[in-house]
């Protein structure tokens, strides 16, 4: 959550509104929540640090491809972790995880700027 509130809060100051859904849990998903959420602002970015395969934002974009498809403006992005062995140290630890630019440049891609 911690990157996509900074994230939502540096985008506000250029002019762009973003809603943040936090999913407390995944069984069962709250996908009333992410449907109404794409109704109202026809996109959609997943952010997690879990790998880009089998990810839960994966399973999101799906649902979304079958539930809302009409919806959607812009195809979903998935910001997740790097596709590489998480590191031990520290250091590289960081850069394998998602940073909030990570999440400001998905969002600006699905508003195609």
């Amino acid at each position: 959550m911690k990157y996509a509130l900074e994230a939502a809060d540096k985008l506000s100051k250029i002019g762009i509104s973003a809603e943040v859904i936090d999913l407390r849990c995944l069984r069962p998903l709250d996908t009333d929540t992410v449907l109404e959420s794409v109704k109202k602002t026809n996109r959609c970015v997943t952010i997690e640090e879990g790998f880009p395969v089998c990810s839960i934002g994966s399973h999101i974009s799906s649902v979304l491809m079958q539930e809302a498809f009409d919806y959607l403006d812009a195809p979903v992005i998935n910001c997740t972790g790097k596709d590489v062995p998480m590191p031990y140290a520290a250091n590289l630890e960081k850069l394998a995880l998602v940073t909030t630019e990570d999440v400001m440049v998905a969002a600006k891609s699905v508003l195609y700027r």
